[in-house]
């Protein structure tokens, strides 16, 4: 008997090793990030019965994926991406990208840009799953309505009797292509040489195109075809140059610029023709009445119509001037930049800008019926907001001139604002100094948020009359959580009512609808629901098309509870105070990115959890009975991944803060376990955020981290004005002494931080103030406030003046009225309190911190023989750009090396121990 239950007993024993075995999942590495999918462009057609997606690998090759709802089957079309579904649902079309590995293997042959491997189209029919391709593509265009044909740009392919390609003589490339013009469901194909521009009508079968024919002295057409009766129509043909063709929405009008100059420096005019009845005008030239003396229609502006197919809208500019010959030797050529205190920007500003604002033009209209030209824009009023599909009589017309070399420190974004009348081009000056201003979709309104005292006003643009829409109700219509030494901004508007008579605003839970006239009292459209729960609406437009918000139907809100972060979908009727009607709600994050079939009651939408990829779901309006459409990474069940809680303390100021607390997947309470500490203003909001294993562009991978055997801590900061330092340490550290007297799990002296920018100033402030950290690393710290006050961040152009007095930084003063608490802030004068090792990232190209901040801290740790060293990826911004894979394996590479060291007691890679010399650089990594 004994001897039977010893033989029990290690068969149990086995049987339970064996099963502990079989279910141990992996850890998350390195060599996993390239193969991890990520979804990208998805849709659903008019009928509702087809999705489309891409699934693309991080690095590596992606393809394109067709869903069929009714069979519940999916096509799977390699290296496809870019699709677009025919109006009808017929066919789907898509761009084909070569192989990665081919890509790569030309890259290594040294293959000329312009030789190498390109994009071909392919069209994928949903009926009979044949795929039509067409090589060497440049782009295609397909109707949103009214349409089932293709229209697709292609290199040209020279016949054999091309007189093109019969000049053996000739060494000019020719760089011509064909627009081929295709219908999937009948092979009808009609193919036009030489095209250099073509457009569609957005809700028709025309296509209009600027074709270069061979004839010496014909050597422009400009052609038509109509899709639906296969008429071909060439509208011009002449020895001129044409640009910008444009096709009304429902292509029964065209226009176009066009110039008989031979010079660089074309003055085009501009040309239309009602195609029912086709004949080439010149509508607007240098000459037309009401042009501004010495401008002219410019090849910089966009050419298009109103939906109603009445107006013409142009951007112009003052006529290009050629250059005079240049007789000076570029040695002979001073070459500076003078700063001029009385400069509007900052010569770094202008600089950035000069290209924008060397093609900058200025709207103006054509009124077909009328055959009239206004100006509504200029020098002055440099941007018109139209309205109503560009149907309306009135545009508001604004300027942030007067207010732009003020904005360096102020960090107020005002302009001026004028109602601009369409039709007959007067403006007048309505508004001064104000920001968020919004002209109503039919134009009898203007809306702005007044900044001095957080609330909102209308004016009536015909009778003048101002009145208070929000100043009197019982709520804030401000960010009541504004915790920056500037004026609160304003949660934003939702929307207007068809007839300009109400306008629905935001205050932080709930939707208010407002008569703009101010003689109804305003109402909370949804009753209080939303302050009463502590959950946050707001509107998500279904229907892109509409410029209003209907009220006599049931539209769609997302409701975000801000107690735990928890979300769901509501429906209501804007017409009457309700409460939202909750469809679906739980702990998972969802996203405004609902997209509904135009033609069936069909939406694919999106949830997620930190262990739930943001899947594609597929359901009825209603939301119930959803179907889960996508799989993207079915490899993640085999990995440790992460789990996710909040966390909730008192900070060293008496302030509750929330947090969260990352843990393995196989958390065993037992154990001690490192803590990386990863914060950046408040995040608690992201406890249902999915984060796909990736490499760092700058901070930590909180899932790969968790896998990997560590606790990642991400506590929320509260700030006072004047002590950014003082309020992250506060908030931090408190956060951290209570994980450790709260939990046995935590290793104290095992904990490190990271942060980013805003965060990498952080924590290289906390090192200064507390030896509880083992490690840090810092990614792009401002260092020395002082400096940095002054400087500029080189991205846009912009002194860093601004964000220190008013927004992030937090100052709340100047450099000289504020001096100590620049210099009690900044880093590097406390350089001798610093024990704890500091790896810093700082690239050279960064447009946001100026990399001498990190040179700054870098080199007075080392003067002081403190272990700090400092990444400089050549050439890369603020944060690694998603391109640059190797960079960001690299810094993924090193961080992990650097912390496992100071937190796993892990060796020290070789490049922490002694450095990497620049004659080694490129040859040896050291890890």
């Amino acid at each position: 008997m004994i001897k039977f239950f010893s033989f029990l007993a290690v068969l149990l024993l086995t049987t339970t090793l064996l099963t502990t075995a079989q279910t141990t999942k992996k850890t998350l590495s390195f060599d996993d990030f390239a193969s991890w999918n990520v979804i990208r462009n998805r849709q659903i057609s008019q009928n509702g019965e087809f999705i489309s997606y891409e699934l693309n690998q991080q690095k590596g090759d992606g393809k394109l994926i067709v869903y069929n709802v009714k069979n519940n089957t999916n096509d799977t079309i390699i290296f496809g991406y870019s699709a677009k579904f025919s109006p009808e649902s017929d066919f789907i079309a898509f761009k084909i990208k070569p192989s990665a590995d081919t890509i790569r293997k030309a890259k290594l042959a040294k293959v000329k840009k312009n030789k190498m491997p390109k994009d071909s189209i392919g069209i994928f029919n949903l009926k009979t799953k044949e795929i039509t391709k067409f090589p060497q593509v440049k782009s295609f265009k397909i109707a949103d309505k009214n349409s089932n044909w293709i229209a697709t740009l292609v290199k040209h392919q020279k016949a054999k009797n091309d007189t093109a390609s019969a000049k053996k003589k000739s060494k000019k490339k020719d760089k011509s292509n064909d627009l081929i013009i295709f219908n999937p469901a009948s092979g009808q194909k009609y193919t036009f040489n030489r095209i250099e521009e073509y457009t569609i009508a957005k809700e028709s079968y025309t296509v209009a195109m600027i074709s270069k024919v061979t004839d010496s002295t014909k050597n422009i057409a400009v052609i038509v075809f109509n899709q639906q009766t296969l008429k071909i129509d060439t509208l011009l043909n002449d020895s001129i140059t044409a640009k910008k063709i444009t096709l009304s929405k429902y292509g029964n009008k065209l226009a176009y610029l066009a110039s008989n100059d031979t010079v660089d420096n074309k003055v085009f005019s501009l040309f239309y023709t009602s195609l029912d009845k086709p004949h080439l005008t010149c509508v607007t030239d240098t000459n037309t009445t009401g042009m501004p003396n010495g401008w002219s229609p410019s090849k910089n502006g966009n050419i298009f119509f109103s939906d109603d197919e009445s107006r013409l809208f142009m951007g112009t500019a003052k006529k290009p001037i050629t250059e005079p010959e240049d007789t000076l030797l570029d040695e002979e050529k001073p070459k500076l930049d003078v700063w001029s205190w009385t400069d509007i920007e900052l010569q770094p500003m202008q600089l950035l800008n000069l290209k924008k604002e060397k093609k900058r033009t200025y709207t103006a209209v054509y009124l077909i019926k009328d055959k009239k030209f206004n100006q509504l824009g200029d020098t002055i009023i440099r941007n018109i907001q139209l309205r109503n599909k560009n149907n309306g009589d009135w545009a508001l017309g604004y300027t942030d001139i007067p207010y732009k070399r003020a904005s360096s420190w102020n960090a107020r974004w005002l302009s001026d604002y004028y109602l601009v009348n369409v039709k007959t081009g007067d403006k007048k000056l309505i508004l001064k100094g104000k920001s968020q201003a919004y002209i109503s979709p039919k134009g009898k309104y203007t809306v702005w948020y007044e900044l001095t005292d957080s609330s909102y006003y209308s004016l009536n643009n015909k009778t003048g009359k101002t009145v208070s829409l929000t100043k009197k109700l019982p709520v804030l219509f401000c960010n009541e959580e504004n915790d920056m030494p500037t004026d609160p901004q304003s949660y934003g508007m939702t929307g207007w009512t068809d007839d300009d008579r109400y306008v629905f605003i935001n205050d932080r839970y709930d939707i208010w609808k407002i008569d703009l006239s101010g003689k109804e009292n305003p109402v909370n459209i949804t009753n209080g629901y939303g302050r009463k729960n502590k959950i946050d609406f707001d509107y998500i437009k279904l229907n892109k098309e509409l410029v209003y918000i209907p009220t006599d139907k049931k539209v769609l809100l997302i409701g975000t509870s801000q107690e735990n972060y928890s979300s769901g979908y509501y429906n209501t009727v804007f017409d009457k105070p309700q409460n939202p009607v909750n469809l679906i709600h739980g702990k998972y994050k969802l996203t405004y990115s609902v997209q509904k079939a135009k033609k069936a009651d069909a939406v694919i939408w999106l949830s997620q959890t930190v262990k739930d990829y943001p899947e594609i779901k597929l359901s009825k309006l209603d939301f119930k009975n959803a179907k889960t459409v996508s799989k993207a990474n079915p490899q993640q069940q085999n990995f440790n991944w992460a789990t996710v809680e909040f966390v909730q303390w008192k900070s060293f100021t008496g302030d509750t803060l929330k947090g969260l607390l990352y843990k393995p997947e196989n958390f065993d309470a037992t154990k001690k376990y490192p803590v990386m500490v990863y914060f950046y203003e408040k995040s608690s909001q992201n406890i249902y955020r999915h984060y796909t294993p990736y490499p760092s562009h700058s901070i930590i991978n909180k899932t790969f981290y968790a896998s990997n055997g560590y606790l990642v801590f991400v506590p929320d900061i509260t700030y006072k004005t004047g002590y950014p330092g003082q309020s992250a340490y506060d908030a931090i550290v408190s956060g951290v002494a209570y994980l450790i007297n709260t939990f046995d799990f935590v290793n104290a002296d095992k904990i490190a931080l990271q942060g980013q920018s805003w965060g990498g100033y952080q924590t290289a402030y906390l090192i200064t103030q507390t030896d509880m950290f083992a490690a840090a690393m810092a990614g792009a710290p401002v260092s020395n406030m002082t400096s940095a006050y002054g400087g500029i961040r080189w991205g846009s152009g912009m002194s860093r003046m601004f964000q220190y007095e008013h927004t992030q930084s937090r100052i709340g003063g100047t450099l000289w009225n504020r001096t100590m608490q620049y210099i009690e802030n900044s880093p590097v004068f406390f350089a001798p309190k610093v024990n704890t090792p500091l790896l810093i990232m700082h690239n050279d190209h960064d447009g946001a911190v100026p990399w001498y901040q990190g040179i700054e801290y870098f080199v007075a740790l080392r003067r002081l023989n403190k272990p700090v060293w400092m990444l400089n990826y050549n050439g890369m911004q603020h944060n690694i750009e998603h391109k640059y894979w190797a960079n960001r394996m690299d810094l993924s590479k090193r961080m992990f090396g650097f912390f496992n060291h100071y937190l796993k007691d892990e060796p020290a890679p070789e490049w922490m121990i002694k450095g990497i010399p620049a004659i080694e650089k490129g040859k040896n990594l050291g890890y």
